[in-house]
């Protein structure tokens, strides 16, 4: 599933010139990283209660947070 994101990331990629690739990864970043905070500040309440009533969750949100991280070193090679 990672790989046919990064192949789609590629592709979405090859539609714009090599001078400014790096440009546009970035501007998706921020975009991206805007959206995850906005989510958490919505929903900070339920992240903290999913933290503290359901221990078992926290390796599964390590889980997900080390997924994205590798995803965005996979799309932004050059910012990691």
């Amino acid at each position: 599933m990672l790989k046919q994101l990064y192949f789609l990331w590629l592709d979405f990629l090859a539609l714009f010139p090599d001078s400014i690739r790096w440009l546009v990864s970035l501007v998706v970043f921020v975009i991206f990283v805007k959206i995850i905070v906005d989510l958490v500040k919505k929903s900070f309440v339920w992240l903290l209660l999913l933290i503290l009533f359901v221990p078992a969750s926290i390796p599964l949100i390590k889980e997900i947070f080390t997924s994205l991280i590798d995803f965005l070193k996979l799309i932004l090679p050059n910012i990691f």
